[in-house]
């Protein structure tokens, strides 16, 4: 859902809470970086400020939505038409517009507000352009600047914005979000979800919609029991099916390994788990199946076949 559209707003309340008391008291400052891991609702929560500061009546409401608010501005990376691509960076261009917005008087008396989406994207002549707006604010003008990666800012422009760092949901506050949007999700696999993403909706989401959680599954059977004959080449099939797979199962098998490792570490033994091998034998595993997947995907080799050397090298005893 497109985070200005969504009328949902889970979690930071104590964050909310604090800018419904700045605003009441004419106490807001011009500039603000709202930072935290990836979707977890950091866009969402600026478009409920937005709301609160532009008007919360149904029309209101309804032309933030629609992006036609004319106090409301949204930068962000813009599609290349020659490429028909979306752009990489923010360019210089688009801040050039911010300017232009903010010298125009306010169309109801109140605050022009610029929310840029990605900050982190801006090249660095836009970042210089922006840093100009910044220490010679116009009145009345307000900006959020959204990131995942505040370090990748100048830090000029760190200096001049106030900052607001947004945190993880907690366990009942995804379990409504996936509620509201997934109704249909069984309790199982919300409960995988929510156990994987680490606090972010957008992220369980994400594991829902690739396949993610089923590859676990294989990945998790697999350290619990070996995998033999048909039912190899049938989850290396399994795997290639879901978008991403190759690469996912990847990513979840080299984790499952690396916990494993820590663990053992951790409680001094040398052994752990299914199967009985040595910490310097999965540190082995580990770096083969870095190995094979770079060489499949460097070479262009069979990814089933690929799959299943890996299957059976983790299923041998």
């Amino acid at each position: 859902m497109i985070p200005r559209q969504n009328d949902h707003l889970l979690g930071h309340k104590k964050e909310y809470a604090y800018f419904q008391q700045a605003i009441a008291k004419n106490k807001l400052h011009h500039a603000w970086l709202i930072s935290g891991d990836e979707g977890i609702g950091k866009a969402t929560f600026v478009y409920h400020l937005v709301r609160l500061i532009l008007g919360q009546s149904p029309a209101a409401i309804s032309r933030i939505k629609a992006g036609s608010h004319a106090d409301l501005l949204v930068v962000g990376r813009r599609i290349d038409e020659k490429k028909n691509r979306l752009r990489s960076e923010i360019l210089m261009d688009d801040i050039k517009a911010v300017g232009e917005f903010l010298r125009l008087t306010p169309a109801e008396g109140g605050w022009r507000i610029v929310v840029i989406e990605d900050a982190d994207l801006m090249n660095r002549n836009a970042a210089n352009s922006l840093l100009k707006l910044l220490e010679e604010p116009p009145k009345g003008a307000l900006l959020f600047l959204i990131t995942t990666h505040p370090s990748r800012l100048l830090p000029t422009i760190l200096s001049r914005c106030r900052k607001m760092i947004l945190h993880g949901l907690s366990v009942e506050e995804m379990e409504q979000g996936l509620s509201v949007l997934n109704p249909q999700l069984s309790k199982i696999d919300q409960s995988k979800a929510i156990q994987m993403a680490d606090g972010s909706l957008g992220k369980a989401l994400q594991l829902l919609e690739s396949g993610h959680l089923n590859i676990k599954d294989i990945v998790e059977t697999l350290f619990n029991q070996p995998l033999k004959g048909k039912e190899i080449y049938k989850q290396a099939d399994l795997i290639l099916q879901k978008e991403n797979g190759f690469s996912i199962f990847l990513d979840l098998i080299t984790e499952a390994i690396t916990a494993r490792i820590r663990k053992a570490v951790q409680e001094h033994k040398n052994e752990f788990g299914y199967p009985m091998r040595s910490i310097s034998q999965w540190i082995e595993i580990w770096q083969t199946l870095l190995k094979w997947h770079k060489e499949a995907e460097s070479f262009n080799l069979d990814k089933k076949q690929t799959l299943i050397s890996e299957l059976n090298l983790v299923s041998e005893l």
